[in-house]
């Protein structure tokens, strides 16, 4: 499937998606690499991106998370401003929290890659909430890797 920002295709028995980020300048630290803080702000970005397209932007109840988790492993420095793919894909998904794969490449390099928690949660109570059917039926046929 190809969206208007993102390309999505099974990888063996993992169904992934792709979204170009951009890096900017203010984005690198002091020896011209992407400071490692920025990584989580363009992995929220492209999953935002991905969730927007689908329809599900701020208001919709399946977007009322929070990261209980994130890991990151660092491979290669991003050196340069512009895009940098991060392909995603979804590992694990609960009741009421998913669990994300996730990579940032460029030019055939990897530059890191980890994994995210989310919870959904109840916006009046703050406590966890189940994904709704189509939310679940949608990132099961689209993003859950089928090991």
């Amino acid at each position: 499937m190809t969206g208007t920002s993102g390309t999505q295709a099974p990888h063996g028995d993992t169904y992934e998606h792709t979204e170009a980020v951009e890096v900017f300048f203010d984005d690198l630290d002091a020896f011209g690499m992407l400071y490692h803080g920025r990584f989580a702000a363009l992995l929220e970005r492209a999953i935002t991106r991905y969730f927007a397209g689908l329809g599900m932007s701020l208001g919709h109840p399946d977007v009322n998370v929070v990261v209980r988790e994130l890991l990151v492993t660092f491979e290669r420095p991003v050196t340069r401003i512009g895009p940098v793919d991060v392909t995603f894909w979804l590992d694990h998904l609960g009741g009421t929290s998913a669990q994300f794969g996730f990579r940032f490449h460029s030019r055939g390099a990897t530059h890191a890659r980890g994994r995210r928690v989310i919870v959904k949660i109840d916006p009046e109570t703050a406590v966890p909430a189940p994904w709704t059917e189509k939310t679940r039926a949608i990132l099961e046929s689209e993003l859950l890797s089928h090991r």
